[in-house]
């Protein structure tokens, strides 16, 4: 067997990650290469002795998994609870100057931060913990700004509901920060 080949499967084999057929050629393989039987010392030696000291090893418990499905489960309902209460609001104020209201209030905000909760099926390409959640704040008042802006053209008008929403706002992104924190640690996130 061609060494190259046998040198790019030594990390998965070093990991215990390559199949029982990869397995047995590699291992045959080393029975008669010392430069290869080298490569792999040098590797678990080195490099993942070194990895395993930075990188502790975490095991996702299945009530964990639970746990987090369950609580993006209930702030998704509880989103989607918020929007339809505030469509159903909106649509039964007349025309003029309390237009937009509930929207300024209760459907935008609400709709940021429902929105958001799709970033949290991303949580294992962030680096740590604090980026994801710190990112997520970012995402529902970004989205936020987005509806204001387009509730601002669409009704013409800036009321105390505008005031009103961004404090909902505020409120939402501070609690997408906690919620998603504690969705990253349920899920092993460092």
């Amino acid at each position: 067997m061609d060494c190259n080949v046998i040198i790019d499967l030594l990390p998965l084999y070093a990991d215990g990650c390559c199949s029982e057929e990869s397995v047995a050629l590699v291992e045959t393989h080393l029975k008669s290469c010392k430069d290869c039987k080298n490569v792999l010392d040098s590797m678990k030696g080195e490099s993942f002795s070194g990895l395993s000291e930075t990188m502790p090893e975490v095991k996702i418990s299945r009530i964990s998994q639970f746990k987090a499905s369950l609580l993006q489960s209930v702030l998704l309902f509880l989103s989607f609870a918020a929007i339809t209460l505030g469509v159903t609001f909106e649509a039964t104020t007349p025309m003029g100057v309390g237009n937009g209201n509930w929207a300024f209030m209760l459907i935008i905000p609400a709709t940021a931060f429902m929105l958001s909760l799709a970033n949290w099926y991303f949580v294992r390409l962030y680096k740590s913990k604090g980026v994801f959640s710190t990112f997520s704040m970012i995402i529902t008042l970004g989205l936020a700004i987005c509806g204001f802006v387009w509730g601002v053209l669409h009704y013409g008008n800036l009321s105390v509901s505008f005031v009103i929403g961004a404090v909902v706002t505020l409120v939402l992104c501070i609690l997408s920060k906690i919620l998603s924190s504690l969705y990253a640690k349920a899920l092993g996130k460092q």
